[in-house]
């Protein structure tokens, strides 16, 4: 039975259209969120379970992170140094035969996601300690044009290395919550963003988790073009 809290992992599995190990796979990388339990059924959040049924889903393994940063930042332009030249070659190749929401699912591990949420004072001072994706990155005005959009949201969206959630969410008294207004990407491939900057790829894969149709069509439209460009 469906619960007014949430769904069970059965649910969200059938939701998704995956098994109930891919279930626990993305409640450990973040990309679906616990709120409770029922017994000993664990409840997620419903808005969670839509964000991944937004970006699409599909059987068989994602990415390992350095293949899915590797991906997302040869789509990007940029030269993944970070994997061996046969690696480009048959990840140049298997991208040829891939559509939008098939590099969104398989890039799927490429970070772990945090959800907080921070006073309004906090949000303007969190800014400065993150590399801006999703969302937040199209307060870039050469960003927002490619993907159509314009900044603003209310949200704080970015990037930082591993460890660095809990810190910030320490340093500025952030309580976790699935609908809240700070998403974090935490990773621990750091060399695609040696450029001080989040591959337009990755922005477009993180726009094509929102419940928002306006910004996941963005999404998809700029990874379709960077797929056939």
């Amino acid at each position: 039975m469906s619960s007014l809290q949430g769904l069970t992992t059965h649910e969200a599995g059938v939701r998704l259209g995956i098994t109930q190990t891919s279930v626990r796979q993305l409640i450990d990388s973040g990309q679906l969120t616990v709120v409770g339990k029922v017994g000993r059924a664990l409840l997620l959040d419903r808005s969670s379970v839509e964000r991944r049924a937004a970006a699409g889903s599909r059987r068989g393994r994602a990415w390992t992170p350095r293949i899915a940063w590797a991906a997302l930042t040869m789509l990007s332009g940029g030269n993944p140094s970070w994997i061996s030249a046969s690696e480009k070659s048959r990840l140049r190749t298997r991208l040829r035969t891939q559509t939008a929401e098939d590099v969104a699912v398989l890039a799927r591990n490429k970070d772990r996601i945090f959800r907080y949420r921070v006073t309004a004072d906090g949000l303007s001072l969190l800014h400065e300690h993150l590399l801006l994706g999703g969302v937040s990155a199209l307060r870039n005005e050469e960003v927002a044009a490619r993907f159509g959009l314009t900044g603003g949201s209310g949200l704080v969206e970015g990037y930082v290395v591993q460890g660095d959630a809990e810190q910030l969410a320490l340093a500025f008294g952030m309580a976790e919550d699935p609908e809240g207004n700070v998403v974090i990407h935490e990773v621990n491939v750091t060399e695609p963003f040696a450029a001080g900057h989040v591959p337009v790829a990755a922005i477009a894969v993180d726009l094509m988790g929102s419940l928002s149709i306006r910004e996941r069509s963005a999404g998809q439209r700029v990874i379709r073009e960077l797929l056939h460009g």
